[in-house]
């Protein structure tokens, strides 16, 4: 849903648009009206919509005027616009051009040709929202830890120790769901712990618990694209048993929160 705003001087096509009009159905939440440009302009600073709708003649601050402000104001975030006017003469046309007006309507108005053109005025604005929130997840993967973490490859001509890295990963790849450490893995391996360690560091670069806990990350990533699956269901998947220590880790390694990453980057108040 996009927010939208109305701006328009006769009170009785603002009530008849407000009210007449069915704003959900063409993807729309409509959260405030005003009478003159100038109450316009206070609207969109306060609610900063994606869409304002306004008559193009108005008593004192008229339409352009309300949007070419709105534009200095807030520069790239400036809503993108329709007018309604009673003249239709190129000059108008041309400077609303300028102020991201997306097309006139010519009063009277034709229900069936607003419809259609808020309608795809808001698919458009949807599709945009959508892109910024990918670009936002890449962007936060490329500057988080978690994207330079690079999972062990085990070298063509590798001597016994390639072998212990090789098998432990092995390990933690098939049992990243369940509560594992380095000392079961040794034990699995028969070896000791404390030589584990030291040759899992010297061949990965990482010790064993931080490759085990980007790894279990690096799942929780994927598994956070399926909306169907709740925050504390994807930290229980991926071997986190305590909630709030998954997005405790999470947050330190990506910079913001499982929700957060989930929702383009946007604040939430609840982690699910």
């Amino acid at each position: 849903m996009i927010n939208v705003i109305l701006v328009e001087d006769e009170e009785y096509l603002l009530r008849e648009m407000a009210l007449t009009t069915p704003w959900q159905d063409l993807g729309c939440t409509l959260l405030g009206e005003a009478q003159n440009g100038r109450e316009g302009l206070e609207l969109i600073e306060k609610i900063r919509p994606h869409l304002v709708i306004t008559d193009i003649r108005m008593p004192g601050m008229d339409g352009l005027t309300m949007l070419r402000e709105a534009d200095r104001i807030l520069g790239p975030d400036a809503p993108w616009a329709i007018i309604l006017t009673g003249h239709s003469d190129f000059e108008y046309a041309r400077q609303a051009m300028r102020l991201g007006v997306k097309d006139y309507l010519l009063k009277p108005i034709d229900d069936q040709k607003f419809h259609s053109l808020v309608s795809g005025i808001a698919e458009k604005v949807e599709t945009g929202i959508q892109r910024q929130q990918t670009r936002k997840r890449q962007d936060m993967m490329k500057e988080s830890r978690l994207s330079l973490f690079q999972e062990y490859g085990s070298p063509v001509k590798g001597d016994g120790k390639d072998e212990y890295i090789r098998l432990s990963v092995e390990y933690i790849r098939e049992n990243f769901s369940r509560d594992i450490s380095l000392l079961n893995t040794a034990e699995e391996l028969g070896i000791t712990q404390g030589y584990l360690s030291r040759l899992f560091k010297e061949r990965t670069g990482y010790t064993f618990l931080e490759y085990l806990t980007f790894y279990r990350l690096r799942k929780a990533l994927k598994l956070l694209q399926n909306r169907s699956l709740k925050v504390h269901e994807i930290a229980h998947q991926t071997g986190f048993a305590d909630h709030g220590y998954f997005i405790q880790l999470f947050r330190r390694n990506m910079g913001i929160t499982p929700g957060q990453y989930r929702n383009g980057g946007n604040q939430e108040n609840h982690e699910h």
